[in-house]
């Protein structure tokens, strides 16, 4: 059955083995979730009676086409699901080689290709005109200038910016921040003196201030 695999691929595979971002935990799970409530509504098969036998790849295409039309998802979702599926086959493989033959099947499943939207921007006064909209004399207007400043520095995502502790922060010259991006990949990005003193600013006495040469100018 389906369900003997389940646990043990997203408790040791996904988290103790390959320590995978919550992100992409949620993302196993909820595509299994979804695989079982369509196997119940369409094929009559209540979640502890779905065998991996049951899952074939006429079947599998027809949840991915469910996804799309019915459910409404954006080709890139159907496309992640479809990632999870490889990733569950992958490692049942692993755990019955007689599922080898059942496993490529599925691989062979191709993701559909999507349109790149261009990537969109702000130009420079754009961005100066929206560090201009919070008053920085006012305790919350200091708070939002400081993180505009902050992503704008440093390009971080919304869900980098937020994981970020006072002990990632580097305010002694060389300036930097390290961020635990997509993928659990660490990575150290240079911090402008003007962020650094905003920081400074707005943390008081939690942070060793920046060097006295430090002055606001230019963000750049």
């Amino acid at each position: 059955m389906l369900g003997s695999f389940i646990r043990r691929f997203l408790l040791e595979e996904v988290v103790a083995d390959r320590n995978l971002s919550l992100n992409t935990q949620k993302s196993y799970r909820d595509t299994i979730r979804l695989l079982l409530a369509f196997m119940r509504k369409q094929h009559g098969l209540d979640p502890t009676r779905v065998s991996v036998e049951c899952l074939t790849v006429d079947i599998l295409r027809a949840f991915l086409t469910h996804l799309e039309g019915d459910r409404g998802n954006a080709i890139s979702t159907r496309n992640q699901r479809l990632t999870a599926l490889h990733f569950i086959f992958r490692f049942i493989s692993r755990q019955v080689p007689e599922l080898v033959g059942q496993a490529t099947a599925v691989q062979a499943i191709l993701p559909r290709r999507t349109t790149s939207q261009p990537m969109a921007y702000l130009e420079k006064f754009e961005m100066d005109a929206l560090l201009a909209v919070p008053n920085p004399k006012q305790r919350q207007g200091l708070r939002d200038f400081a993180l505009l400043l902050f992503l704008y520095n440093t390009g971080a995502r919304a869900s980098e910016a937020g994981a970020v502790t006072l002990g990632d922060l580097s305010l002694t010259p060389p300036f930097s921040v390290r961020f635990l991006g997509k993928g659990r990949k660490i990575r150290t990005c240079p911090l402008w003196p003007h962020t650094v003193k905003v920081l400074g600013e707005l943390l008081g006495g939690r942070l060793q201030g920046p060097p006295a040469s430090v002055r606001a100018g230019s963000s750049r």
